[in-house]
């Protein structure tokens, strides 16, 4: 993994996730800004799963390879499943998804640092 991609994942799902929650909490639905927010976000995770293969296969990587392999395709699903449930919920809960979705993103992503560097957690 590369700590400056992992940055940019955790930062961009950290700023989505606040975005959706002033949403939220200005009982407003989803929009497309979010829909925009949430495109980068996937964008920058299909690279880090890019990544995470590459150096799997380059001979590097963590020791528990499946949990690491799963975390990255797990990174890699929530985005959407948030966007789509966060626009069939049409009140304030749909942008409360989407901070939900945007959250386990960043949590996930510093599990995957933290697999990477063999680190107990």
């Amino acid at each position: 993994m590369t700590d400056v991609l992992a940055t940019a994942n955790i930062v961009a799902a950290l700023l989505a996730a606040a975005y959706a929650l002033v949403t939220a909490l200005r009982d407003r639905p989803m929009g497309v800004g979010h829909l925009v927010a949430l495109g980068v976000l996937e964008v920058l995770l299909a690279a880090q799963v890019v990544v995470g293969f590459v150096k799997l296969n380059g001979g590097g990587g963590p020791d528990d390879t499946a949990t690491f392999v799963g975390y990255l395709i797990a990174t890699l699903l929530i985005p959407p499943a948030g966007a789509g449930w966060g626009l069939l919920e049409r009140s304030r809960w749909g942008p409360a998804v989407i901070v939900v979705a945007c959250l386990a993103t960043a949590v996930m992503t510093v599990r995957l640092d933290q697999l990477w560097a063999g680190t107990v957690g």
